[in-house]
């Protein structure tokens, strides 16, 4: 198996691998925090009851979950509205593209020696922390070794017959111990001092990527990115070597820009722009985006001043 995690790290990926005998403990772990009263209601019907603890049929000879982080910056996107140009940030995690290359590479390793891979529907952080591949944040984030919280992780299942088996218990990294930057910095209150579980619920990457009004407890100005939210990522130690990593993205005519304002559904957008939005990680919130840019917007006047200018 060291090979196959060595060819990973050599295009940017870091890797663990774990038994597939652990899918009960990760179900365990989720089912526990629910039956406590850990998480709401509603938080949990819409983000931890799709996860699958078992292979699939296709490959019911699973032998191991690979599970891999690769680093990914914040990306900058421009809406163009009257002609003047609005920079709009993603936060990290939101492309997929890395799930793909990491597939290509671990079919071109596994295939030819007869072995088979297939994707997973895990908890990703939950089984991270669990492999040693990365560490909670008092903000409920997992942090990898020379990445901070600026990467997305991916998992697989296969049958490669690995001895390595990283599982260990989660951990809270240990610099989170006396630090409380991002509890002081959360705009909604939802970082606890007791725990790095937090009150999922009040998070605003929960409430901005879910449909409907913002709560009336939601400060306005505490709006940052397009989706998401960076405001705990932005103060945390850990990330300092990375909070200035952004890449410039797509650039939307004002057509466009006028598009994606009005809420149009993907059904009516040109091909085109479907690709560029998708490759942005940013078709699944197309019908928040409306709602969102506007909320980014009201929350920095220099936007506004812009705009009215």
């Amino acid at each position: 198996m060291d090979h196959i995690l060595r060819e990973l790290e050599k295009h940017g990926f870091q890797a663990r691998t774990v038994s597939i005998s652990h899918l009960a403990e990760l179900k365990e772990a989720i089912d526990k925090r629910y039956e406590k009263g850990e998480f709401s209601e509603e938080f949990y019907r819409e983000r931890l009851t799709d996860f699958r603890f078992e292979p699939p049929e296709s490959l019911a000879g699973a032998r191991i979950i690979i599970i891999a982080a690769f680093p990914q910056p914040k990306n900058q996107v421009i809406i163009r509205l009257l002609g003047k140009p609005f920079p709009l940030i993603i936060p990290p995690t939101y492309q997929y593209y890395p799930n793909s290359v990491a597939e290509r590479l671990l079919k071109r390793i596994l295939k030819p020696a007869g072995y088979k891979l297939a994707r997973t529907i895990l908890p990703l952080k939950l089984l991270a922390a669990r492999s040693g591949l990365g560490s909670y944040g008092r903000n409920n984030i997992c942090y990898v070794p020379g990445m901070g919280s600026y990467h997305r992780l991916m998992a697989f299942y296969s049958d490669f017959p690995a001895n390595d088996d990283f599982w260990q218990p989660a951990k809270l990294m240990k610099t989170c111990a006396k630090c409380r930057a991002c509890q002081r910095n959360c705009p909604t209150g939802a970082i606890s001092t007791k725990s790095y579980l937090l009150r999922a619920e009040r998070c605003l990457t929960y409430l901005n990527e879910k449909a409907g009004d913002f709560p009336v407890w939601v400060n306005p100005a505490c709006h940052n990115s397009l989706v998401g939210c960076l405001e705990c990522q932005d103060v945390c130690p850990e990330n300092s070597p990375f909070r200035k990593w952004i890449e410039p993205g797509e650039e939307f005519s004002e057509e466009e820009s006028l598009s994606l304002m009005q809420g149009d559904g993907p059904e009516k957008l040109p091909l085109s722009l479907r690709k560029r939005l998708q490759n942005l990680g940013l078709m699944d919130y197309i019908e928040l985006l409306p709602r969102n840019i506007r909320s980014v917007m009201a929350a920095s006047p220099k936007l506004f001043h812009n705009l009215e200018k």
